[in-house]
């Protein structure tokens, strides 16, 4: 994904509110937006903090995995990857709390993310 004003208007409306989480995923983790934005894996901690921001728009603002596969320029099945590894991780109580946290963070600066599901809980589908 690159910069929201050179995507054609088709793909537009699934990165914008990708592209909000990501810049929150890359600020809470020191990763610079672009890497987490690369079209390729490159390091690990950049893997990582892309995989926090696809969870923090599926899981915390709603978006379907298909809509957050768009906007992060992926698969659904690397989104569905993702959301399982930050998942399985919330059992450490500190880490929970973080990354409750920047859902709630993610929810304040997009409350009703267009195409969203009603937000009740982590459905993974």
């Amino acid at each position: 994904m690159a910069d929201p004003s050179s995507l054609s208007r088709a793909v537009r409306p699934a990165a914008e509110p990708c592209l909000l989480v990501a810049r929150l995923a890359a600020d809470a983790t020191a990763i610079p937006l672009p890497h987490l934005l690369h079209p390729r894996r490159l390091d690990r901690r950049s893997a990582s903090a892309r995989a926090l921001a696809m969870y923090l728009a599926h899981v915390g603002l709603g978006l379907p995995m298909s809509r957050v596969a768009a906007g992060f320029g992926r698969h659904r099945s690397t989104v569905a990857h993702a959301c399982r590894r930050i998942e399985e991780r919330r059992e450490s109580a500190g880490w929970d709390r973080w990354v409750a946290a920047l859902e709630d963070d993610a929810r304040r600066l997009l409350p009703a993310a267009p195409g969203a599901a009603p937000q009740g809980g982590g459905a993974h589908g």
